[in-house]
């Protein structure tokens, strides 16, 4: 039976988890990075077809490269991918037009070990129909783009196709199948799990409330003199004279200080000092350079640098040179991290990247543990350092959705001060099983906490400065008032998400 006789209206639904909606994602940057070096086809002729390989169904989804041009040319079309549309009322034209107009990277890019690893993901999902053998030879794809930038057309995936020679190319989708079933079941795994253990308090209202001092808010500049470069820190802090230690937050990759305003203006009401430094290498703006051709991924080095932006930070408190952070010394300091910033928070606390025969699964896609963020973590694998990067001047850390099963693999036994683990339940980008759970096993017996945020996301747990300080406000504030956490301690918004503490014995797999 052919397809064009299979077409409900839920296939739309059905569809959506496979990726054709990637907006500016940092899965769909990587991808869309990675796929502006990894096509190559034999001289032929340019693309004309596109066929999606289908996990539902036992047939193949064709779309016209001419039908990409628009929403009305897919409306107008006759392959599939158009009868498809047709059939759920333009549900995919615009998700179409979204993807394959979405900027690529203008230069050739194939030495950084980010895009090897979206190679790696590609060569699984991209099929070369006979007589078009040598997909991931970068040549062509370097030829295609420099015609491009010549002739002043957009890089954008449509384009790239139109110069590209060949006939023809299938992504496999089918493919993605194993994957999505095995975190379809660490997620039920993980769903039972967490139901066996209480769920934390409501916190108090002065907890979740704003605290009783103004704040104020600047933005600063440093020397940075590992780099040589200027390095940027946001400084909100009460006014008059802090009551709690210093607090510093790093952000994620291709995020910025802005992002997590809300968790520093709460702490900061409530007496802490709080320093975000913008880590230039890997923040929104190094991304905006990156798709318009102006910079390359993050080099690995970054992985090593941001240790050493917290250090200059730190050190120019000590010397009373930070702008806004007078009178604040870098004492008793907690260190607050999302995402690749977690990654940072476990370095400084003592994680170390010992070598270890898990980073061998780097080349491939077979590993159990395999994850989205290892397209990160692999990356950092060639700065990785057997030294500590520990700094004494921090007594504690938030790990907040950190990439680390990989990169800290047999390292983590090496922390030195009380961690924090949160992860949020539903966190596709460092799922809570691979990157929170067996991971925390590793940990050194002591002061250390693993808090599962239900419905938790990737992206959700941070808060700006329109939020009244997200979710973790009040477990953040009692983590930097050096405080214990219990299973009775009161720590959640009765309003948003719940949390549990999980306790180790819980996390053995």
């Amino acid at each position: 039976m052919h397809l064009r006789s299979l077409l409900p209206r839920s296939l739309a639904a059905r569809l959506q988890p496979f990726g054709f909606r990637l907006g500016g994602s940092t899965l769909g940057l990587a991808l869309l990075a990675g796929c502006s070096i990894g096509m190559n086809l034999q001289p032929v002729r340019a693309i004309e077809v596109l066929k999606l390989r289908l996990p539902l169904l036992d047939d193949t989804l064709s779309a016209r490269v001419s039908e990409l041009t628009s929403p009305d040319a897919l409306w107008a079309g006759n392959s599939d991918l158009a009868e498809l549309n047709r059939a759920t009322d333009g549900n995919f034209a615009a998700s179409i037009n979204d993807l394959v107009n979405y900027p690529l990277p203008q230069q050739d890019y194939q030495s950084s070990p980010m895009v090897q690893q979206v190679e790696v993901l590609l060569k699984q999902l991209i099929e070369v129909d006979p007589g078009q053998r040598g997909l991931v030879d970068p040549e062509p794809i370097r030829t295609a783009l420099i015609r491009l930038k010549a002739s002043g057309q957009k890089p954008t995936l449509l384009n790239l196709l139109r110069e590209i020679p060949g006939r023809q190319i299938t992504i496999r989708l089918d493919r993605a199948v194993p994957l999505l079933r095995r975190i379809e079941r660490q997620q039920r795994e993980l769903d039972r799990l967490a139901l066996t253990y209480p769920k934390l308090p409501a916190a108090s209202q002065a907890a979740l409330g704003r605290g009783p001092f103004p704040i104020q808010t600047r933005i600063s500049t440093i020397p940075e003199p590992y780099t040589g470069e200027p390095l940027e820190v946001t400084v909100v802090r009460p006014t008059g004279t802090p009551t709690l230690p210093p607090v510093v937050i790093s952000h994620g990759l291709w995020d910025s200080p802005a992002s997590f305003l809300g968790w520093a203006q709460h702490l900061a009401s409530h007496g802490a000092p709080v320093f975000l430094p913008r880590h230039p290498g890997s923040d929104i703006s190094q991304q905006a350079d990156m798709l318009a051709g102006r910079a390359a991924p993050p080099d690995p080095k970054e992985f090593l640098l941001r240790p050493y932006d917290v250090r200059a930070l730190l050190d120019a408190l000590d010397a009373g040179s930070l702008p806004g952070g007078e009178g604040v010394r870098a004492r008793d300091v907690t260190f607050i991290g999302h995402s690749w910033g977690g990654t940072t928070a476990l370095q400084l606390a003592g994680a170390r990247s010992l070598p270890t025969a898990l980073w061998k699964d780097c080349a491939s896609t077979s590993s159990p543990l395999r994850n989205i963020s290892w397209v990160l973590q692999c990356s950092f694998l060639p700065a990785a350092t057997e030294s500590s990067l520990a700094d004494p001047r921090i007594v504690r850390v938030a790990a907040v959705s950190p990439p680390q099963s990989l990169v800290f693999a047999a390292g983590l036994v090496d922390l030195r001060v009380p961690v924090l683990l949160v992860s949020g339940s539903r966190d596709f980008v460092v799922p809570t099983r691979p990157e929170a759970l067996l991971p925390f096993v590793a940990y050194p017996r002591g002061r250390n906490e693993l808090v599962l945020v239900e419905g938790g996301t990737h992206f959700n747990l941070p808060a700006d400065a329109s939020s009244n300080g997200g979710p973790l406000r009040a477990l953040l504030l009692r983590w930097a008032r050096g405080q214990e956490i219990t299973p009775t301690s009161g720590l959640s918004d009765p309003q948003s998400l719940p949390m549990r503490l999980i306790p180790l014995a819980a996390s053995q797999p």
